[in-house]
C-alpha cells in the first residue's frame, strides 16, 4: 500500500449489546443506557485520529455488558465486533482499506450455554501519523488527586459550561473548548470550509436558544480515562451529563455535548480536550 499523506483512521463497530470501545484508553464509540433497551444498532463509524496523538502502538478494546433491562450476555442476543480501517482525509470512500484483523466476540457457533455479566476484546494497532498532536499526554495524573475533591472540581466545572449553555453564549463555549477544537482540526486535517461549516452548525444550534436540562451531583457519575489524564460527568442513565432539551421527544431526542476535561497544572486547574 503506497503511504498516506493524511491519514484518516477509524473503526467500524456492529454491536448487538450495551458497547463501549476505547482506544488509548480513551473512549470513542458508545452505545449504553436506556436507549439499549430491546433495540438493535447497525454498524457505525468511529474515527479516532483525535485520541491517537501520534505515531505509535494502541490498544484497542471493546467492552460489551448486556443490554438495559437484560442481566447476561448471551450467544442469542448479545455480538460485537470491530474493524479497523485507514483512509486519506481527502477520498475516504475510495481509499479505504483495512489496517489490521476484525475482533469479535468469539462464541458466535462455539457454544449455546455462554451466559456473561460482561466481556471484553481487544488487539493492538500501530499507526503512522504526520504530526503530534499536543494532547492530554503531559496533563496530571487525575487518580492521584483524592476521588472526592476531584469530583467537587469536574461537578463545578460542570457547571460553568452548564451556565454558558444556558446563556446560549456560544462565542463563551468556543473559549471554553478552544482546546479540544485546536486538537480536533489537526487531527482531522480540516480545511478552512470545514472550520467554517463547524462554526455554523455552533451558530445555528445555540440560536435555537434550547433549555439545558437540569444537572444535579445524585444523577451523575465520575469516569476517569486516557491512563489517569482525562475525566467526564455521565448520567447514571448513560446518557450524557450535558444536554440541550429537544423541541419535540417524539421528533427528535436531546442534544447531548460530549465533554472531557483534564488538567495541565495543579494550578491552572480543568479544561475541557
Amino acid at each position: 500500500m503506497d503511504k498516506i499523506q493524511n491519514p484518516y483512521y477509524h473503526l467500524n463497530v456492529n454491536s448487538f449489546c450495551a458497547t463501549e470501545v476505547y482506544v488509548n484508553d480513551v473512549l470513542v464509540d458508545e452505545w449504553t443506557g436506556e436507549k439499549t433497551g430491546g433495540n438493535e444498532r447497525n454498524m457505525v463509524m468511529a474515527p479516532i485520529n483525535h485520541v491517537l496523538l501520534q505515531s505509535g502502538k494502541y490498544k484497542v478494546v471493546g467492552k460489551m455488558a448486556p443490554k438495559h433491562g437484560e442481566q447476561l450476555l448471551t450467544e442469542e442476543n448479545s455480538y460485537l465486533g470491530i474493524d479497523l480501517f485507514v483512509a486519506d482525509a481527502d477520498n475516504i470512500k475510495e481509499t479505504r482499506v483495512s489496517f489490521g484483523p476484525k475482533i469479535e466476540s468469539p462464541w458466535n457457533g462455539l457454544s449455546s450455554n455462554i451466559r456473561y455479566p460482561h466481556f471484553e476484546i481487544a488487539t493492538e494497532i500501530e499507526v503512522e501519523l504526520p504530526f503530534v498532536l499536543d494532547g492530554w499526554q503531559n496533563s496530571v495524573n487525575l487518580k492521584d488527586i483524592p476521588e472526592k475533591e476531584l469530583f467537587n472540581e469536574v461537578y463545578t466545572y460542570y457547571w460553568k459550561i452548564k451556565e454558558v449553555l444556558e446563556q446560549h453564549d456560544f462565542n463563551k463555549y468556543l473559549e471554553m473548548s478552544a482546546e479540544k477544537r485546536n486538537l480536533q482540526e489537526q487531527a482531522f486535517y480540516f480545511s478552512e470550509d470545514r472550520k467554517k461549516d463547524f462554526l455554523e452548525g455552533g451558530v445555528q444550534l445555540f440560536s435555537q436558544k434550547l433549555p439545558v436540562e437540569e444537572l444535579s451531583r445524585e444523577n451523575v457519575k465520575m469516569e476517569i480515562m486516557g491512563d489517569g489524564k482525562l475525566v467526564r460527568l455521565m448520567r447514571k442513565d448513560g446518557s450524557q451529563a450535558l444536554q440541550f432539551k429537544s423541541p419535540d421527544l417524539e421528533e427528535q431526542s436531546n442534544v447531548e455535548l460530549e465533554v472531557k476535561l483534564h488538567m495541565r497544572s495543579r494550578q491552572n486547574g480543568l479544561t475541557i480536550i
